[in-house]
C-alpha cells in the first residue's frame, strides 16, 4: 500500500515513515476483515493473498488474486491516508520522485512493477490523524478498481503517453515549479509539484479527478463493518 503523497520530509523522516507503514497496515487488516473476506466480485474458487513481503509490495503488488485456473491479478493498494474524512474529488498518481537527489520514474509510469490494478482508497474513521489509528478506527473506505493498463490507455488517448509524463516532470522541474500546474486542453487532469522543502522525495504527480476515474473504473466498492456496497 501506499500513500497518495510521499510522506518523507526532512525532519523526523524515519519516526514519520516507521507511522506510515503502521496506518497502512492497520487499514490492510479493515480491508482484509471488511472487503476482501467477502470480496463481491471474486470466481468461484479464487484465491486472495495479502502480500506479505516488502520486496514484492515495491514491485507493486498489496493482494493477489489467484484463480482456480492458474491466472493472477495484483493488486497495488494506494491509500489518501493524510486525508482521512476529507473525500477529496482527486486522485494522485507519481510520476516521478528524487532518490538521493536523482530524478526516479515514478510507480504510475514504471512499466517493471507487476501491478494489474490499482485499488484507490478513500478512507474514514473516527478520527483525523493516521498517526497511531487502529483498524477498529476505521468506519468506510470508498474505493474504485482501476486497471493499470485502462487508465494509462486512457491518459494517451488524451496525449499523456508515460513518455509525455516523465518529459513534462522533467521541465517542471527545471523550471523549479511548485504546486499545481495546468496541462492546457484538459480539464479534470494536471500536474502537482510537491516542495523539496517539504518533501525530500519531492514527488511530482499526476493529478486525475474522481468524476473521471470513476468513468474508467472497473468497478465501484464502498467498504463498511456492515457490508459491501458495489456500484
Amino acid at each position: 500500500m501506499a500513500w497518495e503523497e510521499r510522506s518523507t520530509g526532512r525532519a523526523g523522516g524515519e519516526s514519520r515513515r516507521r507511522a506510515d507503514m503502521a496506518a497502512e497496515e492497520q487499514l490492510a487488516v479493515f480491508l482484509d476483515r471488511y472487503l476482501y473476506a467477502r470480496f463481491p466480485d471474486a470466481a468461484a474458487g479464487t484465491e486472495i493473498r495479502r502480500i506479505a513481503d516488502r520486496g514484492e509490495q515495491l514491485e507493486g503488488t498489496d493482494v493477489r488474486f489467484i484463480r482456480r485456473d492458474g491466472r493472477v491479478r495484483n493488486i497495488d493498494e494506494k491509500a489518501q491516508l493524510y486525508y482521512l474524512n476529507r473525500d477529496l474529488p482527486t486522485f494522485a498518481f507519481e510520476i516521478q520522485f528524487l532518490r538521493q537527489g536523482v530524478p526516479t520514474v515514478g510507480w504510475l509510469c514504471n512499466g517493471r512493477l507487476d501491478t494489474d490494478y490499482y485499488l484507490l482508497i478513500w478512507p474514514f474513521a473516527r478520527r483525523d490523524d493516521p498517526a497511531g489509528i487502529s483498524w477498529q478506527d476505521f468506519t468506510r473506505a470508498d474505493c474504485l478498481l482501476v486497471a493499470k493498463g485502462g487508465l494509462l490507455a486512457h491518459l494517451a488517448a488524451q496525449g499523456l503517453t508515460a513518455e509525455r509524463l516523465l518529459a513534462d516532470a522533467d521541465r517542471i522541474r527545471a523550471r523549479g515549479e511548485v504546486g499545481r500546474v495546468p496541462i492546457a486542453g484538459l480539464q479534470g487532469i494536471y500536474y502537482f509539484a510537491s516542495s523539496p522543502s517539504r518533501y525530500v522525495e519531492a514527488p511530482v504527480n499526476l493529478v486525475i479527478s474522481r468524476a473521471r476515474l470513476r468513468r474508467i473504473a472497473a468497478r465501484q466498492y464502498i467498504v463498511t463493518p456492515e457490508g459491501v456496497e458495489r456500484r
